[in-house]
């Protein structure tokens, strides 16, 4: 990972942008350098095989006349004494085109395979023709005498074992020549790279913080021209970032402030309205009992009980919303838990005449919550299924696991409920039940987002609502 973010980075690339630029411009200028000298060394053994021929047919043009063929070899045999000698075989044929005389400088020379002469070539010229198979010149010349004329012709073998070697010196001096100029380069390359990048490095690391949370920061202005521009802009941004934050925050806060308010209003205002009905009830059923002057029958005292219930249930859960208690969590099935719901909804379901269908993954995990939280949001949940479906209906329960997550699927083909009212449904008190407080939808979604899950509801009027609970693993 630390390599691949160097590979990356840009001081990485432009160093190794300039070091292949001057390493593949050196070795292009190693390779035509290397190339004109070994055509200068083949053009100056040329001459110099052309020279030593003309010498060698020289020496040699008295001892054939005379057919001195023991002095013709003698001299043919001194040219390659020398470890230093280019000849490495020597041929001398009579005018007759017959070989009389062939010298060898060494056993490898003798075992040279070489090809007939064409004398009809060699008329006042020499020819130099180089070996493709073997690290050798062949040169072949007329031997002329000054009075008959043409009298033989000699081939010489001329070695290129020193124009190798001397090639192989000049390629040691370019190698350390290029190496020496590429590491230089490269040295430069990096210098030059680092004196670029440092203030783009610098602006870069600004960036981050800024990015981490730490708006105002102020990175040092270095660099020249475009480059010292950016950073006064980047100087610039970051102050006004700060100042634009905070002005945020101060209306943020107002704003929480505004919304708590609100909240508070709305709340009182829900529980003063639920409040208010039972009461209504029980002072008109006073009044009445007052003006008739009658006592409180069982029948008086049954509402009367009933009314005090219900404006003690509304307490509750406004309580229960407005101030929740710190849950305790624990291992739970969540397949058991939906049995359990199951079992405790089962007869209503009977009563009204409504199918259920479950599937239950086998995959899915033990969580971390709180079963009497989670009962309560799958039993609302159910409860309301049965409620939406009129006779006759259908409930699917399905639970599955994706990878971060359980996920509860709970569906029902009752009435649905109208676009209108979808964005409403978690808001407390909003209830389109005669005898609903509006806070049960309202305490699950406090619930499941206590357990950082998350509760989703989709629905259609007229065909069903589907409600999707996820719970992280």
């Amino acid at each position: 990972m630390r390599l691949k973010k160097i590979y990356d980075s840009i001081a990485f690339r432009i160093s190794f942008s300039i070091a292949t630029v001057i390493a593949a411009t050196t070795f292009a200028i190693g390779y035509l350098i290397l190339g004109e000298e070994k055509r200068t060394l083949e053009l100056e053994l040329h001459k110099k095989g052309g020279i030593l021929a003309h010498l060698i047919s020289h020496h040699i043009t008295e001892p054939i006349l005379y057919e001195e063929k023991h002095e013709i070899f003698s001299m043919l045999k001194s040219s390659m004494m020398d470890d230093e000698s280019l000849v490495v075989y020597a041929e001398v044929y009579n005018n007759e085109r017959e070989l009389i005389v062939s010298a060898y400088k060494d056993a490898a020379s003798r075992n040279i395979t070489l090809q007939p002469v064409n004398f009809e070539e060699l008329i006042n010229e020499i020819i130099v023709r180089e070996d493709s198979s073997l690290d050798i010149y062949h040169i072949s010349l007329p031997i002329i005498s000054e009075n008959p004329g043409p009298i033989g012709y000699l081939r010489l073998g001329i070695t290129k074992k020193f124009l190798f070697a001397t090639l192989a010196r000049i390629k040691e001096k370019l190698l350390l020549f290029s190496g020496s100029v590429i590491f230089l380069g490269i040295m430069l390359g990096l210098w030059m790279a680092r004196k670029i990048l440092r203030p783009i490095l610098i602006l870069n690391k600004g960036v981050k913080r800024v990015g981490e949370g730490e708006v105002g920061v102020e990175i040092p202005l270095i660099g020249e021209g475009e480059i010292k521009e950016l950073a006064k802009s980047f100087n610039m941004m970051s102050k006004k970032l700060k100042d634009l934050i905070h002005e945020i925050k101060a209306a943020q806060d107002n704003l929480i402030r505004t919304e708590k308010l609100y909240a508070v209003g709305e709340f009182s205002a829900g529980v003063a309205h639920e409040i208010k009905n039972p009461l209504t009830s029980i002072k008109m059923l006073m009044q009445t009992l007052e003006q008739k002057k009658q006592p409180m029958s069982s029948r008086d005292f049954t509402i009367i009980e009933g009314e005090i219930n219900r404006i003690d249930t509304i307490v509750k859960e406004f309580l229960a919303f407005a101030r929740p208690k710190k849950i305790e969590k624990t291992e739970v099935n969540i397949n058991e838990l939906l049995e359990e719901v199951i079992t405790l909804t089962r007869p209503k379901m009977k009563q009204s005449r409504i199918e259920l269908e479950k599937d239950f993954s086998s995959q899915i995990p033990v969580i971390k919550g709180n079963i009497d939280g989670l009962k309560q949001v799958f039993l609302n949940v159910v409860l309301n299924a049965i409620q939406a479906i009129e006779e006759g209906g259908t409930v699917r329960i399905k639970t599955g696991v994706n990878e971060k997550e359980a996920v509860i699927l709970i569906k029902d083909d009752g009435m649905g409920i109208p676009e209108k009212n979808l964005k409403s449904i978690f808001d407390p008190f909003f209830t389109t039940k005669k005898e609903g407080t509006g806070m049960g939808l309202a305490l699950a979604y406090n619930i499941i987002s206590d357990h950082s899950g998350k509760l989703d509801i989709e629905s259609k009027q007229g065909i069903g609502t589907t409600v999707k609970v996820a719970l992280p693993l």
